[in-house]
């Protein structure tokens, strides 16, 4: 990803995404960020395993067809992006069309 990509598509993070709510599954196993109160998830946090699904519809699409980045640095970057912004950490992000 060249520096002109980063700097476009952490600005992209940073204004669609910044501000997420996360929260608590009800068997305290998963988190959620999400916007609308809830109502659209935008990453769902597998603790113990420490994977992150990411809503691709919303996150990796937008930024793969905007700024024309490459699949795998895309991927890393918002796992990157997650952990200096929400202090998530991952071993792995897998996209997900919907997360419920």
């Amino acid at each position: 990803m060249t520096e002109k990509q980063e700097r476009l598509v952490r600005k992209f993070l940073d204004t669609h995404f910044s501000n997420l709510d996360l929260s608590e599954t009800r068997k305290k196993t998963h988190q959620t960020l999400s916007r609308n109160k809830g109502k659209t998830h935008i990453f769902l946090i597998e603790k113990e395993l420490k994977e992150v699904y990411v809503n691709s519809k919303i996150v990796i699409d937008p930024i793969l067809n905007m700024f024309n980045t490459d699949y795998t640095e895309t991927y890393d970057f918002v796992k990157n992006w997650l952990l200096e912004k929400y202090n998530i950490e991952s071993e792995e992000i897998i996209g997900a069309k919907m997360i419920i």
